[in-house]
């Protein structure tokens, strides 16, 4: 049975998992049609890279904080969450940004043995830095570093400014290569872009599928959750609270991108996945957790109907 089959960590589980995703992404790509040319062929091997290798490093971060059982539920869960973004796996530019975004989280939960609290604060600034220039609005998971130094560090003052200091370091990194490269500087303006609360490109009937779907995942799981949190234990609720904020700030994110076309949406999955991961784990008739399961696997082949 596969509940029971993905409830063990085993090396055949992410080689499946990885083919599944793989599977979907030549299916999407198929039916877009893509050219057979060599640099387009080149763009979707990074493409395809970008976004099935997250998979390890999700799986790691919820494993080594207690936030899941030693299965591979949320890579699971992962893999669904975004098979039903495609447009997401046409993008490698948030692709990109969000394993930065996922190296970053790691770093932040890294806080919690409370040792090389200054270099781990930066390290994380760095990343989410560098997730800037593929994504500029994944600019707004540094929250997630200021979270990690409210709950670990917060009586030092420097480890508040250190953040700050991350990315003026990535910004003049650059301009450096932009300086070496192109012979121009990174300007400001052309770093920043503009907040947009406009939502006119969902109206498409696939996109709005994907976002109904998302939108009931998000609204099942988090409450589901939130009830759950007051059994957890109390020295993994802060990790907890932090996934939480992640997830907050991946839909906040969402909202006010410019160019909405549902590959902003890649950056809920993460957190969704550890957050959704509790209701795969609950004890409840086995029958039920499969069909769950066999659903969960079908619903992205349901868009290339669309």
């Amino acid at each position: 049975m596969l509940s029971s089959f993905f409830s063990k960590s085993k090396p055949i589980n992410y080689i499946i998992i990885a083919l599944y995703m793989a599977m979907l992404f030549g299916l999407f790509q198929f039916k877009k049609g893509f050219p057979l040319q060599k640099d387009h062929i080149f763009l979707l091997l990074i493409n395809l890279i970008a976004y099935i290798s997250p998979i390890l490093l999700l799986n790691l971060i919820a494993q080594k904080n207690d936030l899941t059982t030693k299965g591979t539920y949320t890579i699971l869960l992962y893999s669904f969450l975004t098979a039903i973004l495609p447009e997401a796996l046409m993008n490698y530019q948030v692709l990109i940004s969000n394993i930065f975004v996922l190296f970053g989280l790691r770093s932040v939960l890294h806080l919690r043995n409370e040792k090389h609290i200054k270099a781990k604060v930066f390290n994380a600034s760095l990343l989410i830095g560098i997730a800037t220039l593929f994504y500029f609005w994944s600019i707004g998971f540094i929250i997630l570093v200021f979270a990690g130094i409210f709950f670990f560090e917060p009586k030092n003052y420097r480890n508040w400014i250190i953040p700050l200091v991350g990315f003026a370091a990535i910004y003049i990194f650059a301009n450096c290569f932009m300086l070496l490269f192109f012979d121009s500087f990174y300007t400001i303006t052309n770093y920043v872009e503009p907040i947009s609360l406009s939502f006119e490109e969902y109206f498409v009937r696939d996109r709005l599928f994907s976002i109904g779907v998302l939108s009931i995942c998000i609204l099942f799981f988090f409450s589901l959750y939130l009830i759950k949190f007051g059994r957890k234990p109390a020295n993994s609720k802060t990790i907890i609270k932090i996934i939480i904020i992640y997830l907050i700030v991946a839909i906040g994110v969402v909202l006010i991108v410019p160019n909405k076309n549902t590959s902003e949406l890649i950056f809920v999955c993460a957190p969704l996945a550890i957050i959704a991961t509790t209701y795969l784990e609950m004890e409840y008739h086995s029958l039920v957790k499969e069909i769950n399961i066999w659903v969960f696997l079908f619903i992205p082949f349901l868009l290339l109907l669309l």
